[in-house]
């Protein structure tokens, strides 16, 4: 019954899926073949090839894990793997189902750094209100930086703002000991308004304070 499931996944074939989750073909079954993965990491996979938002709602309505992974791949669950392929309403439906924001996959990387590294504001903010908070200090990931320290380096004032309002300590040490601040890039005549700014509000004054 497995290999229909993953069948009907892969063909986004919704009416299929629907089928044999009825059928008690189990939600949370591990693909034989590569990559392995559990049926709602495979149905996130298949949104980037057009695939159903739909077939994660049944998923998650039959009873998939919505934090279930690989045993032999820890790397990602399925909403850290809808952020990273910036797949909005993926996202919105995993956390609306009860998805951890503060999750960190066994690379280092969080759903609110991704983000930041994304420049995709309007997802942080999401995150944050949905618990990301939590972590927000966090660092890891291919930088060691935390998200605050990853958008300073970005001079993603906007980022900054964010992240400040939702509790982000500007004193925090990354895995480099590094504060937010000692991650700026170095000033010049191109981005001299932007360094301004971001220096500004990470020493805790308004943005043309």
């Amino acid at each position: 019954m497995s290999k229909e499931l993953f069948e009907a996944i892969e063909k986004h074939d919704v009416e299929g899926l629907a089928r044999v989750l009825s059928q008690e073909a189990d939600p949370n079954a591990l693909k034989a073949e590569w990559p392995g993965w559990l049926p709602l990491q495979a149905a996130v996979e298949e949104l980037e090839y057009g695939g159903p938002v739909e077939a994660l709602v049944l998923l998650l309505r039959h009873g998939a894990n919505i934090e279930g992974m690989a045993p032999h791949d820890q790397t990602a669950t399925p909403l850290l793997m809808a952020v990273f392929r910036r797949q909005l309403e993926a996202i919105r439906l995993l956390l609306a189902a009860g998805a951890d924001a503060n999750y960190q996959g066994s690379e280092g990387d969080s759903p609110l750094r991704v983000c930041v590294e994304q420049g995709d504001l309007a997802t942080a903010a999401m995150l944050l209100r949905s618990g990301a908070t939590r972590t927000i200090d966090e660092a890891g990931g291919p930088t060691g930086m935390s998200a605050l320290g990853r958008a300073a380096s970005r001079l993603d004032v906007p980022m900054i703002e964010l992240l400040l309002r939702a509790g982000a300590d500007p004193e925090a040490s990354d895995l480099d000991r590094q504060k937010a601040r000692e991650r700026l890039p170095p000033r010049d005549a191109e981005n001299q308004e932007a360094w301004d700014a971001a220096a500004a509000l990470l020493a805790g004054r308004s943005r043309g304070g």
